[in-house]
């Protein structure tokens, strides 16, 4: 089995996260594909950030929610990693989708739809709406901590893949709450060996976030399904390494 190898946030250890750059970044480093996160802006349209609030990757102050896209697209979203990116944008996911569209990707995106402390309303509509409109050849897994999110999703698009995300052990379920079977999980690394042991389904088991060289290394030679990592140039010698080409 060849684990895939996906750039967290893009290349998250080399570019300002979740940004056109740090995706751009990622791609050209052959990796399988990419993660990405989704909000939604005060104007209901979905947003490529990490957190809550706009104020550990900007130089904005406050939730992301409170402003438009607008003027989220006013915000410096890389200066803070490094000058020379001083200028980035928060994207929109409907820029991502086609940008990846123009680089002909063919891998897979995995969108992380951030419910778990802001239950944003119609967030699955509205992100299912923009993939039908986009239409994107490639691969898309969605994922989420608030499990609720899913079976939102899975309502509107059953065949929607997905997968399910923790970082405790005890967490990793095998169906949501209405009874949908689980399709895969999403756990943190450290708890490989647990979900080996507990994956008598043989769920596709992806793991975030790997980056040492050891940790690579260990993660690989189990062949896992997935490695979401901040360095997915540096994961792609190891899995080189390891798996072979």
């Amino acid at each position: 089995m060849r684990t895939h190898i996906l750039g967290h946030r893009g290349s998250k250890g080399t570019a300002p996260e979740n940004t056109l750059i740090s995706f751009k970044q990622a791609l050209e480093t052959g990796c399988d594909g990419i993660e990405l996160d989704v909000h939604l802006s005060k104007d209901k349209v979905p947003v490529v950030i990490h957190d809550e609030s706009v104020d550990r990757t900007t130089n904005g102050k406050g939730l992301v929610q409170s402003f438009t896209v607008e003027e989220l697209k006013k915000l410096d979203a890389g200066r803070w990693f490094k000058k020379k990116f001083a200028d980035e944008q928060i994207p929109t996911l409907e820029e991502v989708l086609l940008f990846l569209k123009h680089e002909h990707f063919d891998g897979i995106l995995n969108i992380e739809l951030k419910t778990d402390q802001i239950d944003y309303q119609d967030i699955e509509l509205i992100v299912l709406n923009l993939v039908e409109t986009i239409q994107p050849t490639y691969k898309i897994i969605y994922s989420s901590f608030n499990y609720d999110t899913l079976e939102r999703l899975l309502a509107i698009n059953p065949q929607a893949e997905f997968g399910i995300l923790f970082g405790k052990q005890g967490l990793e379920a095998k169906r949501l709450s209405n009874g949908i079977p689980v399709q895969s999980w999403h756990g943190r690394f450290t708890l490989i060996n647990r979900m080996i042991r507990s994956n008598t389904d043989n769920f596709p088991l992806r793991l975030w976030t790997v980056n040492s060289l050891f940790d690579l290394g260990y993660c690989l030679s189990k062949n896992v399904d997935t490695i979401i990592t901040d360095y997915p140039g540096r994961a792609m010698k190891v899995r080189k390494q390891i798996q072979g080409e």
